[in-house]
Protein backbone atom coordinates (compact mmCIF):
# COMPACT_ATOMS: atom_id res chain seq x y z
CA UNK A 1 0.00 0.00 0.00
CA UNK A 2 2.87 2.33 0.87
CA UNK A 3 4.47 1.61 -2.51
CA UNK A 4 1.22 2.56 -4.26
CA UNK A 5 0.98 5.84 -2.37
CA UNK A 6 4.56 6.67 -3.34
CA UNK A 7 3.72 5.99 -6.97
CA UNK A 8 0.69 8.29 -6.84
CA UNK A 9 2.77 11.00 -5.19
CA UNK A 10 5.42 10.63 -7.88
CA UNK A 11 2.83 10.97 -10.68
CA UNK A 12 1.37 14.09 -9.06
CA UNK A 13 4.84 15.59 -8.73
CA UNK A 14 5.64 14.85 -12.38
CA UNK A 15 2.41 16.50 -13.52
CA UNK A 16 3.19 19.57 -11.41
CA UNK A 17 6.71 19.78 -12.84
CA UNK A 18 5.29 19.53 -16.36
CA UNK A 19 2.98 22.46 -15.74
CA UNK A 20 5.83 24.53 -14.33
CA UNK A 21 8.10 23.64 -17.24
CA UNK A 22 5.59 24.56 -19.91
CA UNK A 23 4.89 27.92 -18.34
CA UNK A 24 1.76 29.61 -17.14
CA UNK A 25 -0.34 32.62 -17.97
CA UNK A 26 1.39 34.82 -15.37
CA UNK A 27 4.98 33.84 -16.14
CA UNK A 28 7.16 36.94 -16.55
CA UNK A 29 9.52 35.00 -18.82
CA UNK A 30 6.83 34.09 -21.33
CA UNK A 31 5.29 36.17 -24.10
CA UNK A 32 2.43 38.36 -22.89
CA UNK A 33 -0.82 38.20 -24.87
CA UNK A 34 -3.95 40.31 -24.99
CA UNK A 35 -7.32 38.85 -24.02
CA UNK A 36 -8.86 36.44 -26.56
CA UNK A 37 -11.39 37.73 -29.10
CA UNK A 38 -14.19 35.49 -30.42
CA UNK A 39 -14.01 35.34 -34.21
CA UNK A 40 -17.03 33.21 -35.08
CA UNK A 41 -20.25 35.25 -35.33
CA UNK A 42 -23.22 34.61 -33.08
CA UNK A 43 -25.01 31.37 -34.05
CA UNK A 44 -22.16 30.44 -36.41
CA UNK A 45 -19.62 27.81 -35.32
CA UNK A 46 -16.42 26.33 -36.74
CA UNK A 47 -13.04 24.67 -36.28
CA UNK A 48 -9.66 24.13 -38.06
CA UNK A 49 -8.64 27.83 -38.25
CA UNK A 50 -5.68 29.23 -40.18
CA UNK A 51 -4.42 32.80 -40.43
CA UNK A 52 -2.25 35.08 -42.60
CA UNK A 53 -1.38 38.78 -42.36
CA UNK A 54 -0.58 41.25 -45.15
CA UNK A 55 2.17 43.93 -45.05
CA UNK A 56 -0.40 46.55 -44.03
CA UNK A 57 -1.41 44.66 -40.88
CA UNK A 58 -4.77 43.40 -42.11
CA UNK A 59 -5.39 39.97 -40.53
CA UNK A 60 -7.21 37.20 -42.37
CA UNK A 61 -8.61 33.99 -40.87
CA UNK A 62 -10.35 30.99 -42.42
CA UNK A 63 -12.03 28.06 -40.68
CA UNK A 64 -14.13 24.98 -41.33
CA UNK A 65 -17.84 25.53 -40.62
CA UNK A 66 -19.37 23.32 -37.94
CA UNK A 67 -20.41 20.02 -39.52
CA UNK A 68 -24.16 20.44 -39.17
CA UNK A 69 -23.84 23.93 -40.72
CA UNK A 70 -21.89 22.80 -43.79
CA UNK A 71 -24.63 23.36 -46.36
CA UNK A 72 -25.80 26.67 -44.90
CA UNK A 73 -24.56 28.53 -41.84
CA UNK A 74 -25.88 31.73 -40.28
CA UNK A 75 -23.48 34.62 -40.94
CA UNK A 76 -24.43 37.97 -39.46
CA UNK A 77 -21.58 39.61 -41.43
CA UNK A 78 -22.92 38.47 -44.83
CA UNK A 79 -25.29 40.62 -46.93
CA UNK A 80 -27.65 37.62 -46.96
CA UNK A 81 -26.90 36.64 -43.34
CA UNK A 82 -25.97 33.13 -44.56
CA UNK A 83 -23.01 31.35 -46.15
CA UNK A 84 -22.13 28.01 -47.75
CA UNK A 85 -18.38 28.56 -48.31
CA UNK A 86 -15.97 28.03 -45.45
CA UNK A 87 -15.50 30.90 -43.03
CA UNK A 88 -13.25 33.78 -44.13
CA UNK A 89 -12.81 36.83 -41.92
CA UNK A 90 -10.63 39.90 -41.84
CA UNK A 91 -9.61 42.24 -39.04
CA UNK A 92 -8.52 45.78 -39.86
CA UNK A 93 -8.11 46.83 -36.22
CA UNK A 94 -5.32 44.56 -35.05
CA UNK A 95 -7.44 41.58 -34.13
CA UNK A 96 -9.96 43.38 -31.93
CA UNK A 97 -12.87 42.51 -34.25
CA UNK A 98 -13.46 40.38 -37.34
CA UNK A 99 -15.81 40.79 -40.31
CA UNK A 100 -16.22 39.20 -43.75
CA UNK A 101 -13.93 40.59 -46.47
CA UNK A 102 -15.65 42.45 -49.34
CA UNK A 103 -17.57 40.42 -51.93
CA UNK A 104 -18.31 40.92 -55.60
CA UNK A 105 -21.76 42.37 -54.95
CA UNK A 106 -24.59 42.58 -52.45
CA UNK A 107 -25.79 39.21 -53.75
CA UNK A 108 -22.86 37.56 -51.97
CA UNK A 109 -22.56 34.92 -54.70
CA UNK A 110 -19.10 33.78 -53.63
CA UNK A 111 -20.29 33.04 -50.09
CA UNK A 112 -22.83 30.57 -51.43
CA UNK A 113 -20.40 28.30 -53.26
CA UNK A 114 -20.26 25.20 -51.08
CA UNK A 115 -16.97 24.73 -49.23
CA UNK A 116 -15.82 22.27 -46.58
CA UNK A 117 -12.35 23.49 -45.51
CA UNK A 118 -9.94 26.03 -46.97
CA UNK A 119 -6.58 27.77 -46.87
CA UNK A 120 -5.20 31.27 -47.48
CA UNK A 121 -1.96 32.63 -48.96
CA UNK A 122 -0.51 35.94 -50.21
CA UNK A 123 1.75 36.49 -53.19
CA UNK A 124 4.18 39.45 -53.28
CA UNK A 125 1.79 41.67 -55.23
CA UNK A 126 -0.64 41.55 -52.28
CA UNK A 127 -3.10 39.20 -53.91
CA UNK A 128 -4.84 37.01 -51.33
CA UNK A 129 -5.77 33.52 -52.56
CA UNK A 130 -8.41 31.34 -50.93
CA UNK A 131 -9.01 27.71 -51.91
CA UNK A 132 -11.94 25.83 -50.43
CA UNK A 133 -12.61 22.16 -51.03
CA UNK A 134 -16.03 20.92 -52.04
CA UNK A 135 -14.63 17.35 -51.70
CA UNK A 136 -14.54 16.58 -55.44
CA UNK A 137 -12.69 19.78 -56.37
CA UNK A 138 -12.02 23.25 -54.94
CA UNK A 139 -13.42 26.72 -55.31
CA UNK A 140 -10.94 29.57 -55.63
CA UNK A 141 -11.23 33.26 -54.84
CA UNK A 142 -8.71 36.11 -55.09
CA UNK A 143 -8.71 39.49 -53.39
CA UNK A 144 -6.39 42.42 -54.08
CA UNK A 145 -5.25 44.44 -51.07
CA UNK A 146 -3.88 47.96 -51.66
CA UNK A 147 -3.65 49.27 -48.12
CA UNK A 148 -5.05 48.96 -44.63
CA UNK A 149 -8.80 48.83 -44.11
CA UNK A 150 -11.80 47.30 -45.84
CA UNK A 151 -11.95 50.10 -48.42
CA UNK A 152 -8.60 48.97 -49.80
CA UNK A 153 -9.70 45.35 -50.39
CA UNK A 154 -11.53 44.11 -53.47
CA UNK A 155 -12.58 40.64 -54.64
CA UNK A 156 -11.08 40.09 -58.10
CA UNK A 157 -12.83 36.85 -59.02
CA UNK A 158 -14.29 33.64 -57.70
CA UNK A 159 -15.22 30.37 -59.38
CA UNK A 160 -16.60 27.03 -58.21
CA UNK A 161 -13.82 24.82 -59.69
CA UNK A 162 -10.03 25.05 -60.04
CA UNK A 163 -10.41 22.51 -61.84
CA UNK A 164 -8.23 19.47 -61.06
CA UNK A 165 -8.33 15.92 -62.41
CA UNK A 166 -8.12 14.15 -59.04
CA UNK A 167 -11.41 12.73 -57.79
CA UNK A 168 -11.13 13.75 -54.12
CA UNK A 169 -9.58 16.64 -52.20
CA UNK A 170 -9.58 16.01 -48.48
CA UNK A 171 -7.53 18.97 -47.21
CA UNK A 172 -6.29 21.67 -49.63
CA UNK A 173 -3.30 23.95 -49.13
CA UNK A 174 -2.18 26.98 -51.11
CA UNK A 175 1.03 29.00 -51.24
CA UNK A 176 2.13 31.81 -53.56
CA UNK A 177 4.88 34.31 -54.34
CA UNK A 178 5.94 36.81 -56.98
CA UNK A 179 3.09 38.37 -58.92
CA UNK A 180 0.47 35.71 -59.47
CA UNK A 181 2.52 32.54 -59.08
CA UNK A 182 0.20 30.26 -57.10
CA UNK A 183 0.58 26.63 -56.03
CA UNK A 184 -2.48 24.67 -54.98
CA UNK A 185 -1.93 21.33 -53.20
CA UNK A 186 -4.73 18.77 -53.31
CA UNK A 187 -4.89 15.74 -51.00
CA UNK A 188 -6.30 12.60 -52.64
CA UNK A 189 -6.28 10.83 -49.26
CA UNK A 190 -4.12 7.91 -50.42
CA UNK A 191 -1.19 7.16 -52.74
CA UNK A 192 -3.01 4.88 -55.20
CA UNK A 193 -6.23 6.29 -56.59
CA UNK A 194 -4.85 9.33 -58.47
CA UNK A 195 -2.42 8.13 -61.20
CA UNK A 196 -2.57 11.12 -63.59
CA UNK A 197 0.04 13.44 -62.07
CA UNK A 198 2.96 14.14 -64.40
CA UNK A 199 6.53 15.21 -63.77
CA UNK A 200 10.26 14.58 -63.50
CA UNK A 201 12.79 14.70 -60.68
CA UNK A 202 13.27 12.66 -57.52
CA UNK A 203 10.20 14.26 -55.97
CA UNK A 204 7.75 12.78 -58.47
CA UNK A 205 5.76 9.59 -57.87
CA UNK A 206 2.63 8.21 -56.18
CA UNK A 207 1.65 10.15 -53.07
CA UNK A 208 -1.20 11.79 -51.16
CA UNK A 209 -0.55 15.34 -52.37
CA UNK A 210 -0.43 16.76 -55.89
CA UNK A 211 0.82 20.28 -56.71
CA UNK A 212 -1.16 22.31 -59.27
CA UNK A 213 0.64 25.36 -60.67
CA UNK A 214 -0.65 28.72 -61.89
CA UNK A 215 1.39 31.66 -63.21
CA UNK A 216 -1.55 33.95 -64.05
CA UNK A 217 -2.80 34.75 -60.59
CA UNK A 218 -4.98 31.68 -60.16
CA UNK A 219 -7.07 32.23 -63.28
CA UNK A 220 -5.85 28.93 -64.77
CA UNK A 221 -4.00 25.93 -63.32
CA UNK A 222 -2.23 22.86 -64.68
CA UNK A 223 -5.11 20.44 -64.18
CA UNK A 224 -3.07 17.18 -64.01
CA UNK A 225 -0.53 18.42 -61.49
CA UNK A 226 2.72 17.07 -60.08
CA UNK A 227 2.30 14.31 -57.48
CA UNK A 228 4.81 14.28 -54.60
CA UNK A 229 6.36 10.84 -54.21
CA UNK A 230 5.36 8.99 -51.00
CA UNK A 231 3.89 12.19 -49.54
CA UNK A 232 1.66 11.86 -46.48
CA UNK A 233 0.50 14.88 -44.47
CA UNK A 234 2.13 18.01 -45.96
CA UNK A 235 2.43 21.76 -45.72
CA UNK A 236 3.86 24.13 -48.41
CA UNK A 237 5.76 27.43 -48.36
CA UNK A 238 7.16 29.70 -51.07
CA UNK A 239 10.29 31.87 -50.93
CA UNK A 240 9.25 35.54 -51.04
CA UNK A 241 12.66 36.95 -51.97
CA UNK A 242 12.36 39.01 -55.13
CA UNK A 243 12.56 36.78 -58.19
CA UNK A 244 13.07 33.59 -56.16
CA UNK A 245 12.02 30.41 -57.98
CA UNK A 246 11.99 28.27 -54.83
CA UNK A 247 8.87 26.47 -53.62
CA UNK A 248 8.94 23.97 -50.75
CA UNK A 249 6.64 21.28 -49.41
CA UNK A 250 7.39 19.54 -46.09
CA UNK A 251 5.73 16.14 -45.61
CA UNK A 252 5.57 13.05 -43.49
CA UNK A 253 5.15 9.81 -45.41
CA UNK A 254 2.54 7.85 -43.39
CA UNK A 255 5.31 5.41 -42.50
CA UNK A 256 5.59 4.45 -46.17
CA UNK A 257 2.05 3.03 -46.30
CA UNK A 258 0.13 3.65 -49.52
CA UNK A 259 -2.95 4.25 -47.32
CA UNK A 260 -4.95 1.54 -49.07
CA UNK A 261 -3.46 -1.91 -48.67
CA UNK A 262 0.19 -1.70 -47.50
CA UNK A 263 1.01 -1.29 -43.77
CA UNK A 264 3.10 1.45 -42.25
CA UNK A 265 6.66 1.23 -41.02
CA UNK A 266 6.64 2.49 -37.42
CA UNK A 267 9.58 4.73 -38.34
CA UNK A 268 8.27 7.37 -40.69
CA UNK A 269 10.30 9.78 -42.81
CA UNK A 270 10.02 13.56 -42.98
CA UNK A 271 10.74 14.78 -46.50
CA UNK A 272 11.49 18.17 -48.07
CA UNK A 273 10.26 18.53 -51.65
CA UNK A 274 12.20 21.37 -53.26
CA UNK A 275 11.41 23.14 -56.51
CA UNK A 276 14.11 25.43 -57.93
CA UNK A 277 12.07 26.15 -61.07
CA UNK A 278 8.90 27.66 -59.63
CA UNK A 279 6.95 24.45 -59.15
CA UNK A 280 7.65 22.82 -62.50
CA UNK A 281 9.49 19.91 -60.83
CA UNK A 282 10.68 18.92 -57.36
CA UNK A 283 13.65 17.12 -55.83
CA UNK A 284 13.13 15.14 -52.62
CA UNK A 285 15.45 15.23 -49.59
CA UNK A 286 15.29 13.57 -46.17
CA UNK A 287 14.81 15.86 -43.16
CA UNK A 288 14.59 13.24 -40.42
CA UNK A 289 12.38 10.51 -38.99
CA UNK A 290 9.31 10.38 -36.78
CA UNK A 291 6.98 7.92 -35.04
CA UNK A 292 4.39 7.01 -37.67
CA UNK A 293 2.33 4.93 -35.21
CA UNK A 294 0.99 8.11 -33.61
CA UNK A 295 -2.83 7.92 -33.71
CA UNK A 296 -2.99 11.71 -33.29
CA UNK A 297 -0.64 12.70 -36.11
CA UNK A 298 -0.10 16.45 -36.64
CA UNK A 299 0.85 18.47 -39.71
CA UNK A 300 4.43 19.61 -40.26
CA UNK A 301 4.60 23.41 -40.56
CA UNK A 302 7.16 25.47 -42.49
CA UNK A 303 8.30 29.06 -43.07
CA UNK A 304 10.95 30.57 -45.36
CA UNK A 305 13.18 33.27 -43.84
CA UNK A 306 14.23 36.50 -45.58
CA UNK A 307 17.73 35.01 -45.99
CA UNK A 308 16.27 32.07 -47.92
CA UNK A 309 16.77 29.52 -45.16
CA UNK A 310 13.89 27.25 -44.14
CA UNK A 311 12.43 26.54 -40.71
CA UNK A 312 10.13 23.57 -40.10
CA UNK A 313 8.40 22.19 -37.01
CA UNK A 314 6.92 18.76 -36.37
CA UNK A 315 4.94 17.48 -33.37
CA UNK A 316 6.13 13.91 -32.87
CA UNK A 317 4.94 11.16 -30.53
CA UNK A 318 7.56 10.40 -27.90
CA UNK A 319 6.16 7.84 -25.44
CA UNK A 320 3.20 5.75 -26.69
CA UNK A 321 0.86 3.10 -25.30
CA UNK A 322 -2.05 0.82 -26.31
CA UNK A 323 -0.51 -0.16 -29.65
CA UNK A 324 -2.53 -2.29 -32.03
CA UNK A 325 -2.99 -3.20 -35.67
CA UNK A 326 -5.91 -2.06 -37.80
CA UNK A 327 -7.59 -4.01 -40.62
CA UNK A 328 -5.04 -2.65 -43.12
CA UNK A 329 -2.09 -3.88 -41.06
CA UNK A 330 -1.10 -0.41 -39.82
CA UNK A 331 0.37 -0.16 -36.33
CA UNK A 332 -1.24 2.63 -34.31
CA UNK A 333 -0.54 3.74 -30.76
CA UNK A 334 -1.89 6.36 -28.38
CA UNK A 335 0.68 8.98 -27.39
CA UNK A 336 1.47 9.56 -23.72
CA UNK A 337 3.92 12.39 -24.44
CA UNK A 338 4.92 14.40 -27.49
CA UNK A 339 8.00 16.31 -28.53
CA UNK A 340 8.45 19.42 -30.69
CA UNK A 341 11.13 18.89 -33.34
CA UNK A 342 12.58 22.02 -34.97
CA UNK A 343 14.51 21.81 -38.25
CA UNK A 344 16.55 24.33 -40.24
CA UNK A 345 18.09 24.27 -43.72
CA UNK A 346 20.46 26.83 -45.23
CA UNK A 347 21.00 25.09 -48.59
CA UNK A 348 17.48 25.12 -50.04
CA UNK A 349 16.31 22.02 -48.21
CA UNK A 350 19.09 19.63 -49.25
CA UNK A 351 20.46 19.15 -45.71
CA UNK A 352 18.90 19.86 -42.33
CA UNK A 353 19.86 20.51 -38.73
CA UNK A 354 17.37 19.43 -36.08
CA UNK A 355 16.75 19.94 -32.38
CA UNK A 356 14.18 18.83 -29.82
CA UNK A 357 12.76 22.08 -28.41
CA UNK A 358 10.03 20.51 -26.26
CA UNK A 359 9.46 22.92 -23.33
CA UNK A 360 8.19 20.27 -20.90
CA UNK A 361 6.69 16.84 -20.49
CA UNK A 362 3.15 16.29 -21.73
CA UNK A 363 0.88 16.18 -24.76
CA UNK A 364 1.19 18.67 -27.62
CA UNK A 365 -1.12 18.84 -30.65
CA UNK A 366 -1.05 20.86 -33.87
CA UNK A 367 1.91 23.10 -32.98
CA UNK A 368 2.02 25.77 -35.70
CA UNK A 369 5.29 27.56 -36.56
CA UNK A 370 5.52 31.24 -37.50
CA UNK A 371 8.49 33.39 -38.53
CA UNK A 372 8.85 37.11 -37.81
CA UNK A 373 9.13 39.46 -40.81
CA UNK A 374 12.84 40.07 -40.21
CA UNK A 375 13.57 36.40 -39.53
CA UNK A 376 14.95 37.02 -36.03
CA UNK A 377 12.16 35.35 -34.05
CA UNK A 378 10.09 32.21 -34.26
CA UNK A 379 6.55 31.93 -32.96
CA UNK A 380 4.31 29.02 -32.09
CA UNK A 381 0.74 28.30 -31.16
CA UNK A 382 -0.13 24.88 -29.77
CA UNK A 383 -2.64 22.87 -27.78
CA UNK A 384 -1.11 21.31 -24.66
CA UNK A 385 -1.96 19.31 -21.56
CA UNK A 386 0.45 17.82 -18.99
CA UNK A 387 -1.07 14.33 -19.20
CA UNK A 388 -4.01 12.42 -20.67
CA UNK A 389 -6.23 13.07 -17.65
CA UNK A 390 -6.07 16.86 -17.94
CA UNK A 391 -8.13 19.17 -20.15
CA UNK A 392 -6.55 20.77 -23.21
CA UNK A 393 -5.56 24.46 -23.24
CA UNK A 394 -4.06 26.73 -25.86
CA UNK A 395 -0.58 28.24 -25.58
CA UNK A 396 1.60 30.62 -27.54
CA UNK A 397 5.17 31.92 -27.51
CA UNK A 398 7.73 34.06 -29.31
CA UNK A 399 11.24 32.62 -29.06
CA UNK A 400 14.69 32.78 -30.59
CA UNK A 401 15.82 30.13 -33.10
CA UNK A 402 16.95 26.89 -31.39
CA UNK A 403 15.64 27.98 -28.01
CA UNK A 404 12.88 26.13 -26.19
CA UNK A 405 9.75 28.29 -26.22
CA UNK A 406 8.45 29.57 -22.89
CA UNK A 407 4.75 28.90 -23.47
CA UNK A 408 2.03 31.20 -22.18
CA UNK A 409 -1.54 30.03 -21.62
CA UNK A 410 -3.74 32.23 -23.81
CA UNK A 411 -7.03 31.53 -22.06
CA UNK A 412 -6.33 29.73 -18.80
CA UNK A 413 -9.89 29.84 -17.53
CA UNK A 414 -11.34 28.24 -20.65
CA UNK A 415 -9.92 24.86 -21.71
CA UNK A 416 -10.37 24.18 -25.41
CA UNK A 417 -11.44 20.55 -24.83
CA UNK A 418 -12.15 18.36 -21.79
CA UNK A 419 -9.88 15.63 -20.45
CA UNK A 420 -11.80 12.79 -22.09
CA UNK A 421 -11.46 14.28 -25.60
CA UNK A 422 -8.71 15.04 -28.08
CA UNK A 423 -7.63 18.58 -28.96
CA UNK A 424 -10.20 20.22 -31.27
CA UNK A 425 -10.00 20.12 -35.04
CA UNK A 426 -7.12 19.13 -37.29
CA UNK A 427 -5.10 22.32 -37.07
CA UNK A 428 -4.70 25.78 -35.55
CA UNK A 429 -2.72 28.80 -36.75
CA UNK A 430 -0.11 31.38 -35.83
CA UNK A 431 1.33 34.27 -37.84
CA UNK A 432 3.49 37.34 -37.14
CA UNK A 433 2.19 40.84 -37.71
CA UNK A 434 4.35 43.50 -39.40
CA UNK A 435 5.20 45.05 -36.01
CA UNK A 436 6.64 41.75 -34.71
CA UNK A 437 3.69 40.77 -32.54
CA UNK A 438 2.33 37.24 -32.87
CA UNK A 439 -1.28 36.28 -33.55
CA UNK A 440 -2.62 32.86 -32.61
CA UNK A 441 -5.98 31.47 -33.71
CA UNK A 442 -7.59 28.35 -32.25
CA UNK A 443 -10.75 26.34 -31.63
CA UNK A 444 -12.65 25.98 -28.35
CA UNK A 445 -15.30 23.30 -27.82
CA UNK A 446 -18.57 24.92 -26.77
CA UNK A 447 -21.01 22.00 -26.63
CA UNK A 448 -20.58 18.25 -27.05
CA UNK A 449 -22.46 15.03 -26.50
CA UNK A 450 -20.07 12.98 -24.37
CA UNK A 451 -18.78 9.95 -26.21
CA UNK A 452 -20.81 10.76 -29.32
CA UNK A 453 -19.93 14.01 -31.12
CA UNK A 454 -19.01 17.67 -30.82
CA UNK A 455 -21.97 19.94 -31.55
CA UNK A 456 -20.60 23.48 -31.37
CA UNK A 457 -17.10 24.96 -31.55
CA UNK A 458 -15.97 28.60 -31.62
CA UNK A 459 -12.86 30.23 -33.07
CA UNK A 460 -10.77 32.61 -30.92
CA UNK A 461 -7.84 34.91 -31.69
CA UNK A 462 -5.21 36.48 -29.41
CA UNK A 463 -2.34 38.81 -30.22
CA UNK A 464 0.83 39.28 -28.23
CA UNK A 465 1.41 42.65 -26.56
Amino acid sequence: MLRRHRRVATLIALAALALLAVGSANSAAGTSFNAPVKVTPDLGFGYEPATVVDPYGNIFVTAHKENWQLALAPDLNSPTYTRSMSWVWTSVDGGNSFVDPPGLSSLSIEQHQFGDEGDLAFDDANHLYFVDTNVTDDTIARWSVKGSGLSNMSLDFTRPLIPTAQLVDDRPWVTAHGNGHVFFLGNEGDKVTYPLGMGTGSGFGPGRYTVYRSTDGGQTFDSLGYTLKDSGWCRPAADHAQGSPYVYVICGNDGGSNDVFTPNNPKGTLYAYVSSNDGVSFERYVIGSYNSTDSSVSWPTVSVAPDGSIWALYTDAAQVTDCGTDIFGNTTCDPVTNRLLLYHSTDHGQTWQGKDITPGRGRFRYAWLALSPDGSNLGVGTYYRPNNTSPWRVYGAIFKPWQKPQLTSLDQNNPVAPADAEAPGDLMGSYFNPDGTLGVVWTRVVQRVDGVTTVERDIYYARSK
